[in-house]
């Protein structure tokens, strides 16, 4: 789902590692319903910290981690297998009131980016054909472009590529007597550090175990990723469904949009805020809005004023010159 690129013009500085629990796979048009960031310098990386009293060498997890951690209400219904897997029901959603995807997430999102050190990197384990994908799609859904400054890497393409170029067996995945490789993130994270992670399927516990995976050949991995990444603008959606335009948040800080939160051109003065979908023209924008409830918002002119008002101000206007007159006669 990915399409040509260009890399990033300097080396990544940041690294944001997501995963995605979500309704269903392809092709059931799954929905969102847990979403987790971590975002570790690079830093950290080339410079890793390890344990006076462990007997391996094994790097501590990164101290200095931003992380945005958000449960949401996916609307759709789990399927079977997905409920199983994650162990999320729609019910669990409904009764600790969690939203939607919606504007305020953008708004988090956007702001988690601006934090970080550029250029930004998105990294998902089989992020291209699925998560990132997928995000893709559920932005598109609210009627905004965002997150285009952003590269993205898939470590499962990453680690599979670094074992062809090496052509060193084993190096970069994990393969038991008489088994084929494998590049799940289970396995990998067996091989390094002979367990089995704790919390799988679960957005956070799956962005710990891929940052501890990605510790293990860091050095490469984001050599790989400096000549590799590609702008998030370039992946697919995963697919496109029913539209849902994202509601204006009155909070003060909302007014002042992130830079990562693409704008279009200045025509109608909310247009400022929210980038609609290309090939709308000024009619069908202005439809667009009215259909959002945004005319409230919008500036009055002369074809606005309805005659009847027109009129009873021409009047009263009338009486105000009279009575001047006759008070102040000349």
């Amino acid at each position: 789902m990915c399409t040509t690129w260009d890399p990033p013009p300097k080396p990544i500085e940041t690294f944001v590692f997501m995963d995605l629990e979500a309704t269903g796979l392809p092709p059931s048009q799954p929905k969102i319903a847990e979403m987790c960031l971590f975002a570790v310098n690079r830093h950290a990386f080339e410079n890793p910290q390890y344990s006076n009293f462990s007997l391996r060498s094994v790097p501590l997890f990164p101290r200095l981690v931003d992380k945005l951690c958000i449960c949401i209400n996916p609307d759709k219904a789990f399927t079977p297998e997905a409920r199983l897997i994650t162990g999320l029901n729609n019910e669990a959603f409904s009764e600790n009131k969690k939203q939607s995807f919606n504007i305020h997430i953008i708004h988090m999102i956007t702001a988690f980016f601006n934090r970080q050190h550029s250029p930004v990197c998105l990294v998902a384990h089989s992020g291209c054909s699925y998560d990132f994908p997928l995000l893709k799609a559920e932005l598109s859904a609210i009627g905004i472009s965002a997150l285009d400054e952003i590269y993205c890497a898939d470590t499962f393409k990453a680690l599979k590529a670094l074992d062809k170029e090496n052509n060193r067996l084993h190096q970069f995945t994990y393969q038991k007597f008489g088994s084929k490789k494998s590049y799940k993130l289970d396995d990998l994270y067996f091989k390094f550090y002979k367990e089995y992670p704790l919390n799988s399927h679960s957005a956070e516990g799956d962005v710990i175990t891929l940052i501890r995976v990605f510790q293990q050949h860091a050095r490469d991995l984001m050599h790989w990723m400096d000549s590799n990444a590609r702008q998030f603008n370039t992946i697919r959606t995963m697919y496109k469904g029913s539209e849902r335009r994202a509601s204006i948040s009155r909070a003060p800080w909302s007014l002042q949009h992130p830079s990562f939160l693409q704008v279009g051109p200045c025509q109608p003065r909310l247009a400022t805020m929210y980038s609609f979908p290309a090939g709308d023209d000024r009619a069908s924008l202005k439809q667009n809005t009215a259909e959002q409830g945004y005319d409230q918002f919008r500036p009055l002119n002369n074809t606005d004023i309805p005659d009847e008002i027109k009129n009873m101000l021409l009047f009263l206007l009338g009486l105000a010159i009279i009575t001047w007159i006759v008070l102040n006669p000349v």
